[in-house]
């Protein structure tokens, strides 16, 4: 039985749960990010890695980091017996909604993204310039 496609709905709430969970995109990105992946794809499991460009590739390569894609080559036989690779991107559906319903981290990116939002100025701590060092014994 063949998988439904994958929504940008689908995508965007697993991305968010992964890349945006861990820090690797912001939560900005993560609609755009699924877009981008949907429009390679169409309908298709499959895209060929040759119609990437360099940018999309090192998306995909974040994406099959989290296991949400895979990248898999076949060797054909083209003309005068050359042999040819040919890298491919599949998207892991499964896996995209095991994502996307998985409750390991909120929208907001999880417990990382409350401490990404304090300020710098926030994490300084201002000694009493009163008190003394505690001595050493």
């Amino acid at each position: 039985m063949a998988v439904p496609p994958i929504t940008e709905e689908e995508l965007t709430r697993a991305i968010v749960q992964t890349l945006v969970a861990h820090g690797k995109v912001t939560a900005e990105e993560a609609g755009p990010t699924a877009r981008l992946v949907l429009a390679y794809f169409g309908p298709g499991d499959s895209v060929l890695d040759n119609k990437l460009t360099s940018e999309d590739r090192d998306r995909f390569y974040l994406l099959e980091e989290e296991g949400l894609l895979t990248s898999d080559e076949e060797d054909a036989t083209v003309a005068r017996g050359k042999t040819w690779r040919i890298h491919y991107w599949l998207l892991k559906k499964t896996r995209v909604r095991e994502a996307g319903q998985s409750g390991t981290a909120d929208a907001s990116g999880g417990f990382e993204a409350v401490y990404r939002e304090i300020g710098e100025d926030q994490w300084k701590r201002e000694r009493d310039p009163s008190a003394r060092p505690p001595t050493p014994r």
